[in-house]
């Protein structure tokens, strides 16, 4: 919410409003920035987890591409208010409360802020008092915002990360070292994550990364790497994850190739598939499993990373064609689209290969050939330096052309367990807590409920103070101390 300013400013700001100077817009824009219930870029399909009782609302970002006349794509951006209208709190799955969210776009044309057209404000701060008092009408239904949600643990704004240089690049855009100023104060190194800012940021590219968080926010492990948090208030958005010093697995290969010892390469596959078993297990497809996606810390941990291909599920079938790694898909990827739990076994026996040749797959065949070459049912040679019968087990079991005959992972994990001698041990999960104590919601439901109370009341009283201020000062006089909506902000259409 916007702190008091000086009144030379603010009458400054009054005099630039009534000229209709674009610094005016501006402002209002940064007062809605400001507000506790203001969520930037959150997606549509993470405000159902947010929004918890009748009348709880927020604002919400929605930036979509829209094709011109001329065939040119315009970006349209447009403020979204998300608020649950279930007024018998009957509510009791997800599904049931996603369908008794409505959601209203809040259209700022003209100088002017409304939700319908015969009801028009000079500001968002005098909108959303209004209805924070007066239900709007939709579709017969009455819609009081009662309750504005304030951002929760694991969202973050600009100013709480700190970033330094980038570490990491790809297709989607780059991986940066940043310093995370948690709310307890203390500091953080960790990777931040963003899309690409050359040549504008593709709303379709920012949907997939948020879509990424998504999955990644739900997952506990310790071989898969952490999220921490995102910051979506406004561009760049960034996804913050755990660091991993030791950086990507292959290149770390690559660089210590005759360093790398046999049982480390073992302990390499085995926290991999200790990864992949936890992800099966909450029905999710990796569906980019190889060396590069995978980080090491330098001591101990490979953590599976890069969920940007990922689906929740147990089977999915490609519809369009999509740029996809070739050189790590199972046959029936490459012929029927299909992806299933099967194929990221078979994507696994890619990333042994990796691991004990440091070596790309079919890195000595033509780009334009290698979907024939799998097809064909040419596998990567395995070398013998790595142990007999995992070389076997990979050839014969992992690599079966038929994918029912292939283990899941749960099977592959008590192979390389009694290969290696290797336990997941129960400090290993504790690491990961430590991790997890910056996102996780507090378990006692009556202080909760006590600061949702609270929540409730701030935004109304703060924005009616302001108001108040601001109308004074506009009309250079004391003597009106009453907030009266009718006279100061309505602008009604006859």
């Amino acid at each position: 919410m916007p702190h008091a300013e000086s009144r030379a400013s603010e009458s400054q700001q009054s005099t630039e409003r009534d000229a209709g100077d674009s610094t005016a817009q501006k402002e209002v824009d940064c007062w809605l920035l400001r507000s506790d219930f203001y969520h930037g870029y959150l997606p549509r399909e993470d405000v159902v987890g947010l929004l918890k009782g009748h009348g709880d609302f927020l604002v919400r970002l929605s930036e979509k591409v829209k094709v011109t006349a001329n065939k040119q794509q315009q970006k349209q951006t447009s403020n979204i208010i998300s608020v649950l209208v279930d007024e018998e709190n009957r509510s009791t799955t997800m599904q049931e409360r996603e369908r008794k969210i409505k959601h209203i776009v809040v259209y700022h044309r003209g100088g002017k802020w409304y939700l319908e057209d015969a009801l028009k404000f000079d500001s968002a701060a005098l909108l959303f008092a209004y209805y924070m008092e007066r239900p709007l009408v939709r579709d017969n239904v009455s819609i009081l915002l009662q309750r504005g949600v304030r951002l929760c643990r694991w969202e973050y704004f600009h100013r709480n990360v700190k970033v330094m240089r980038v570490i990491g690049k790809g297709a989607y855009g780059e991986v940066k070292l940043a310093e995370l100023h948690k709310r307890n104060g203390s500091i953080v190194t960790v990777a931040a994550k963003t899309v690409s800012q050359e040549n504008g940021v593709s709303p379709k590219k920012v949907k997939e990364m948020l879509k990424e968080a998504r999955i990644m926010r739900g997952l506990r492990h310790p071989n898969i790497v952490s999220f921490i948090g995102v910051v979506l208030i406004d561009h760049p958005i960034y996804i913050i994850l755990e660091l991993m010093q030791g950086g990507a697995l292959d290149a770390y290969l690559r660089k210590n190739q005759k360093r790398v010892t046999s049982d480390e390469r073992l302990r390499f596959a085995m926290g991999v598939a200790w990864g992949m078993e936890y992800l099966h297990g909450a029905k999710i497809l990796h569906r980019d499993l190889a060396a590069r996606n995978c980080l090491y810390d330098g001591k101990l941990y490979v953590k599976i990373s890069d969920f940007g291909l990922s689906k929740k599920g147990t089977t999915y079938k490609m519809k369009a064609i999509q740029k996809m790694p070739v050189r790590y898909m199972a046959p029936e990827s490459l012929q029927q689209y299909m992806f299933t739990q099967k194929t990221d076994v078979y994507t696994y026996g890619i990333l042994i290969y990796e691991i004990y040749t440091c070596m790309e797959p079919y890195h000595d065949v033509p780009s334009a050939q290698i979907k024939s070459t799998i097809l064909s049912g040419t596998l990567n040679k395995l070398p013998n330096s790595m142990p007999s019968s995992l070389k076997i087990y990979v050839e014969e079991k992992i690599w079966n052309k038929n994918p029912t005959e292939r283990p899941d992972f749960s099977k592959i994990v008590k192979v390389l367990e009694q290969l290696s001698g290797l336990k997941l041990t129960t400090q290993a999960f504790d690491d990961v807590s430590l991790l997890a104590n910056d996102i996780t919601r507090s378990k006692a439901p009556q202080k909760r409920a006590k600061r949702k109370s609270r929540v409730a009341k701030l935004p109304y009283l703060r924005i009616k103070r302001w108001i108040e201020d601001t109308w004074r000062l506009e009309r250079g006089s004391r003597k009106h101390n009453q907030f009266d909506m009718k006279e100061t902000s309505i602008h009604r259409n006859p």
